[in-house]
């Protein structure tokens, strides 16, 4: 007889406490006098910014609004809060729905079975502030990027492929804007996941054909970084948001006076709060992370007015895990939990993602302070976050040659959808997936089992927004839950 190995116990699902977490506290306790502080300072803070700091106080908390589920099968019923679905990543739970559910988007229905290459540029502080607020600027800076890789891929792809004028090249690639550094400072820079190769066709050829490019060395990759920089500085001079420009055509000054003031201190790394102002925060120092012995070559070229550009991280046509870890990179949100932490004075602690070469570990900032590090990183309105260039335009002819094929099932939105195929027509250009889809996809956790009868399939069967009727189920199942 052989003895079968016992079964693991089953995950149970617990709903997050959002109350309970630093950051959440942090806000709650400092927005109040944060936003009375700039009213009567007649700086009052704009509407989008204040939207998204009260969405997030009412985040993942069962009071404000909640589906409610059941099991079929027992009868055992659980509250979902709703969440604020907000776009700054001041909500760092949103945030990471957001980061996964767009990877899982790219990776299966955009990105082909092709090497990929990062191409990350960072611009010096003064292109940092215009691009901050100015949305038609951002979108033409990303093109001058996108569009100067473009051209050096189909320059090596005639020198190492021998083409002629008469073949087509194209290449594809998505960009995102960030707005953050690791400090929580304002820091625009674009990131770009841009095929490593061309797709080449000929007159006559039915379909286009890949071609892997070799990587790009040193020389090239500053020729790029140039390239960008020549024309974004000639873009900038011609729209008068130059460092030359007149300092009382400062638009954003005019209109937002207190976002102004936060995004150039938060640009250059000083207090805009405050009796201290403009004075470099405390720091606190570990061990310094720069290297000695580290080969000089191997760092990134520094290049003119602050534009340097990396392109050194790849991911192989069959590497699914690192093709994914380059998306969620680029869509991460600016803070976790783990990284923010209250000292016993009051101030709160930033932890640094890596250690500055300098040795500093963590950035100390008041209530106020950290309140106004997070409203500069809140984009405005109406600002795509992901971008589409080449053959992975949504007019491309190329398109729908080189993308995935999408699949024949969709997961439905719903929380107690099953996963069959969707009956509707719009369902197959629906992007987002379903709250227990992602949480199976991020902590392999079935949400949707029950916890006393381990039955699959809860159902959604209510969705509750008046505080007294959910005080009263809250009463119910935990009376529920304690009995046996």
């Amino acid at each position: 007889m052989v003895a079968c190995a016992p079964q693991a116990a089953p995950v149970i699902y617990r709903r997050r406490q959002p109350e309970k977490g630093t950051l959440y506290q942090a806000v709650a306790e400092h927005l109040p006098a944060f936003l009375a502080a700039a009213e009567q300072a007649e700086r009052p803070v704009p509407k989008f910014v204040r939207r998204e700091f009260e969405a997030f106080l009412t985040c993942g908390l069962v009071e404000k609004g909640c589906v409610r589920v059941r099991c079929p099968a027992c009868g055992f019923d659980r509250l979902v809060a709703f969440s604020c679905k907000g776009r700054s990543g001041i909500c760092s739970s949103c945030g990471a729905r957001r980061m996964v559910e767009t990877a899982t988007h790219l990776c299966e229905l955009v990105l082909p079975e092709v090497p990929i290459r990062q191409w990350v540029l960072s611009v010096p502080p003064p292109v940092r502030y215009a691009l901050a607020y100015d949305a038609e600027l951002l979108s033409r800076v990303i093109a001058i990027f996108v569009q100067a890789i473009f051209a050096h891929l189909r320059l090596v792809a005639r020198r190492e492929l021998g083409l002629g004028q008469e073949a087509r090249i194209e290449s594809g690639a998505i960009c995102v804007p960030q707005r953050f550094n690791s400090a929580l400072g304002l820091a625009p820079h674009l990131h770009a996941l841009v095929v490593d190769g061309v797709w080449v066709s000929k007159p006559g050829d039915p379909a286009p054909v890949f071609h892997a490019l070799p990587a790009p060395c040193k020389a090239e990759i500053a020729q790029v970084a140039w390239t960008a920089c020549e024309r974004t500085v000639a873009l900038l001079r011609k729209r008068g948001q130059w460092i030359d420009a007149d300092a009382s055509d400062d638009r954003l000054c005019m209109d937002e006076p207190l976002l102004s003031t936060l995004a150039s201190s938060s640009i250059a790394g000083v207090l805009a709060l405050g009796p201290n102002a403009g004075q470099r925060p405390m720091r606190l120092f570990g061990a310094a992370a720069r290297d000695e012995n580290a080969d000089q070559d191997s760092k990134p070229p520094k290049n003119a007015y602050g534009f340097d550009l990396h392109a050194g991280v790849r991911a192989a046509a069959k590497d699914k895990q690192q093709r994914e870890r380059l998306c969620r990179y680029l869509l991460r949100p600016p803070l976790s939990n783990d990284r923010l932490s209250r000292l016993a004075d009051g101030r709160y602690s930033v932890r640094l993602k890596k250690p500055w070469s300098d040795g500093t570990t963590h950035v100390v900032l008041s209530g106020a302070e950290l309140l106004g590090r997070l409203a500069v990183l809140v984009p405005p309105p109406k600002v795509h976050t992901t971008r589409y260039f080449g053959c992975f335009a949504p007019r491309s002819a190329l398109r729908r040659l080189v993308v995935p094929a999408p699949p024949k099932e969709t997961d439905n939105l719903a929380l107690g959808d099953s996963h069959g195929p969707c009956s509707d027509e719009g369902c197959s250009r629906r992007r987002r997936m379903s709250w227990a889809s992602l949480l199976r996809k991020v902590f392999e956790l079935e949400v949707k089992q029950c916890p006393r009868c381990h039955q699959q399939g809860m159902q959604q069967i209510a969705v509750l927004t008046q505080p007294a009727t959910i005080r009263a189920l809250l009463a119910a199942i935990a009376r529920q839950c304690a009995s046996p």
